[in-house]
């Protein structure tokens, strides 16, 4: 019996692999898979977060800007998922609109031309996607890369990519001796109901609206944010002037990746202050208080994300509060020619 051969139109220029084939995402019981193909990237790539089944389920039921039947490639390797591939879309601050593109290639399955093939099936998408768009929006395609995935920085460079912004996984490595001062005058924390999540989704919105990059705006990314499974309402600290929502921190506690990084690591992610509530000590006064509620909780340390670039100062912020940085991540974008 001859072997299968690993052309195919969805990738007409993968390599010529025995076994190998591609499909797109066919449904929920892909889920599975998915899953156990995120963690194994994540390791090699020395990124402790771990996916769920029920995150990646919610976010699948929640996609904006993508056609999971037609932008979701899955590769497989005698039935077993070796590799993935995924777009989309979103606009900036910045005047650009983002066409995306993400791939997740098994560490046993690298230097085998499988991600290459994928990104060029991406960009060919995107670029049909941008010709059929109108806009004023300047277009450019994008990706993210971990520091530790050097074959990954390779392809990017090699496909005419630059890196153009910087980010930081900081980790507090103990939750003792919290800085916990008082709240400015006129503020208070209240906890937040679920009837309550839309105005907290505009006012993250609004906050971050002056941040680099392109940021959540459509509805199915509101109802991914709001009916995340790991979402727990009781670990935000939500600071109030009146009835107006003024700052906030989401503090976030993800079993799975505790278990299996063998920690006690709560999240402490996004962290923003709307404008007229900057600068007077309001994030760094929240952010002490939910290191306090993830202690309640069991947590030993703590964790967040930031752009290196901030433009309010947040890395010396969480610097304050003994954040460090231990492992960093790239966005890289390359400019998108589209014919008139």
């Amino acid at each position: 019996m001859t072997a299968r051969s690993s052309t195919s139109p969805l990738l007409p220029d993968g390599p010529p692999l025995p076994r190998l084939h591609y499909r797109t995402y066919a449904g929920e019981d892909d889920i599975p898979a998915l899953v156990e193909l995120y963690a194994a990237v994540n390791q090699a790539d020395d990124n402790p977060e771990v996916w769920t089944v029920e995150q990646e389920r919610n976010e699948l039921r929640h996609l904006p800007h993508i056609d999971p039947g037609q932008d979701f490639i899955l590769a497989f390797m005698d039935g077993r998922l070796v590799a993935s591939s995924s777009i989309g879309w979103s606009d900036t601050s910045e005047g650009q609109r983002l066409y995306r593109s993400r791939g997740w290639v098994h560490p046993g399955w690298r230097r085998r031309g499988i991600g290459g093939a994928m990104l060029t099936r991406n960009e060919t998408r995107l670029l049909q996607l941008a010709s059929e768009h109108q806009h004023a929006l300047a277009p450019a395609l994008m990706t993210w890369l971990e520091d530790a995935d050097a074959g990954g920085h390779a392809l990017f460079a090699a496909r005419g990519y630059e890196k153009v912004r910087v980010y930081h996984h900081m980790v507090r490595p103990d939750l003792e001796a919290i800085d916990t001062p008082p709240l400015p005058a006129g503020l208070e924390v209240r906890h937040i109901t679920q009837d309550e999540f839309p105005r907290l989704w505009e006012a993250m919105l609004e906050a971050f609206r002056d941040h680099f990059g392109g940021h959540p705006d459509t509805p199915e990314e509101y109802r991914s944010w709001a009916e995340d499974p790991e979402a727990d309402a009781s670990l935000w600290v939500v600071a109030f002037d009146g009835d107006e929502i003024a700052a906030g921190v989401l503090g976030y506690i993800m079993p799975a990746e505790n278990e299996r990084n063998g920690y006690l690591r709560g999240w402490t992610d996004p962290v923003f202050t709307r404008r007229p509530w900057r600068r007077r000590g309001l994030a760094y006064a929240l952010l002490g208080r939910c290191l306090h509620l993830l202690r309640e909780r069991g947590m030993t340390s703590a964790q967040l994300g930031v752009d290196s670039q901030n433009p309010n100062d947040a890395l010396t912020l969480y610097r304050r509060h003994r954040f460090e940085p231990v492992r960093g991540s790239s966005e890289w974008h390359k400019p998108l020619e589209v014919a008139p």
